[in-house]
């Protein structure tokens, strides 16, 4: 019995030996790093929690934290209401469908260099596709800024995120829809659920474990989101589009501030956790309210 116990752990051991090289050890680094003044090159300064106080003092991590937030409602709701939605109408298994379904999760395969160049030509200001429609139409009132007005610029990257992702919660929602047992919904219709009430009703709250997980995967992806932000605006104008990947990017890269940049990220892993405990604890919570 022994001997099989020693075998486990050898079986286990690289496993352990690279998540410790590769995961572990990193995030240690980051939050000793966190309490150090270190510019990348000279010898580091221990400063305990300086490196916390300057940015909670620092109105650009609020902007960027709130900035988050508002990244993180917006994106991840109205993404998941569309995707649910798109899923649900093309849920029948016709060739056209398909050829929609295929549309749709089309963006999520682009790179964000694609991305960038696509929509950086529709929203230039003076030759841009969309502002060059609204004078066409003459709604000239209507042609903005829509990267360089500091208070759009944020909305503009929430939509720019929301057409490049909903193709993924759309195709997650198809998959849970053929799991659903039929004879339910069938039998709300015999008596007398209308549409609304069968999607309202059984369909959506059936979906719960779906909903769950989409919102984990959607609230730690607005964490890290980055490369569009920095394609687009770099954070600018005026810090307006700053996010918390793009905050530690400047302080670390541009600033050479390397001890404040692992504060950041410090936080960011700690918001990471908390959303995921958080998450995991109303999942928890819903499975004993209904068994």
């Amino acid at each position: 019995m022994g001997r099989n116990k020693y075998s486990a752990y050898l079986f286990i051991a690289p496993i352990f030996i690279l998540f410790s090289i590769f995961i572990i050890y990193p995030l240690y680094d980051t939050i000793r790093l966190s309490f150090f003044e270190w510019n990348g090159f000279s010898t580091e300064t221990f400063v305990g929690l300086k490196n916390y106080q300057n940015m909670f003092n620092d109105p650009t991590f609020y902007t960027s934290l709130k900035n988050y937030l508002i990244f993180a409602v917006l994106v991840v709701s109205i993404q998941m209401l569309l995707g649910f939605s798109i899923a649900y109408l093309m849920r029948k298994n016709s060739r056209l469908f398909k050829i929609y379904r295929t549309i749709i999760f089309t963006p999520i395969v682009l790179t964000s260099v694609v991305i960038y160049y696509t929509f950086n030509k529709l929203l230039a200001f003076d030759y841009g596709a969309i502002n060059s429609f609204l004078r066409m139409i003459g709604l000239n009132f209507l042609a903005q800024q829509w990267t360089g007005n500091p208070d759009l610029v944020i909305f503009t990257i929430i939509g720019i995120t929301i057409w490049s992702g909903t193709g993924f919660s759309m195709a997650i929602y198809s998959s849970s829809l053929t799991t659903l047992p039929s004879d339910v919904i069938e039998a709300a219709c015999i008596d007398g659920a209308n549409k609304w009430q069968v999607v309202s009703q059984i369909v959506w709250p059936m979906l719960r474990g779906t909903h769950y997980s989409l919102t984990i995967i959607g609230a730690i992806s607005a964490l890290k989101i980055f490369d569009i932000i920095f394609l687009l605006t770099g954070g600018g104008p005026f810090h307006s589009s700053e996010v918390l990947s793009t905050y530690m990017y400047n302080k670390v890269f541009k600033e050479s501030e390397d001890g404040f940049g692992a504060a950041i990220s410090t936080v960011i892993i700690a918001l990471a956790l908390l959303i995921t405990l958080l998450q995991m604890r109303l999942s928890q919570e819903k499975k004993e309210g209904s068994s």
